[in-house]
């Protein structure tokens, strides 16, 4: 029996739109991971700078106008930006939307570039020939995950080796 028929993992299941996670807002593990990767951008401009062939991503806030108007309070998504760059001149990033669900479609689409501070950086990764660096929030979600289900979820992101993260 094939690894893939023993899990319903949903990481193993061929999808047409977006796959998102939902983590919550409050949970510590991942406020912590939120704090570790901001203090750590330097570490990921190093990274950045040294990696050209490696897959560069940030993941950034974004405020849902809808759902937060309908709420009556601030509600957001987090999303992944790719092949990101940075700009020393500017002391700016700038990176491409890897998929957007179709609460943000309005104001961005895949594949549109956008430029912003490090400040806006709520985890960030790199990713080079299956080594991860840094992916501070995927971490946490993986770890939330049951053993079994670990190994889809690594080949879903395309890691094979974790690297220490920075400390």
């Amino acid at each position: 029996m094939s690894e893939k028929s023993q899990s319903n993992d949903k990481f193993d299941e061929p999808w047409d739109e977006p796959l998102f996670v939902a983590i919550s807002k409050t949970d510590p593990a991942t406020l912590a991971a939120y704090e570790r990767a901001l203090a750590s951008v330097p570490k990921f401009i190093e990274h950045i700078e040294r990696n050209a062939d490696a897959l560069c991503s940030a993941k950034l806030r974004f405020r849902d106008p809808d759902e937060s108007e309908r709420l009556g309070e601030d509600s957001f998504l987090f999303l992944w930006l790719t092949a990101v760059h940075y700009h020393a001149e500017e002391r700016l990033f700038s990176g491409t939307f890897f998929e957007v669900p179709p609460a943000l479609q309005k104001w961005h689409q895949a594949a549109q570039r956008l430029a912003f501070e490090g400040d806006d950086i709520f985890d960030w990764m790199v990713l080079a020939k299956g080594h991860l660096h840094g992916g501070f929030t995927l971490r946490v979600t993986r770890n939330k995950l049951a053993e079994k289900d670990r190994g889809s979820y690594d080949r879903y992101v395309g890691v094979s080796v974790y690297e220490p993260l920075p400390s």
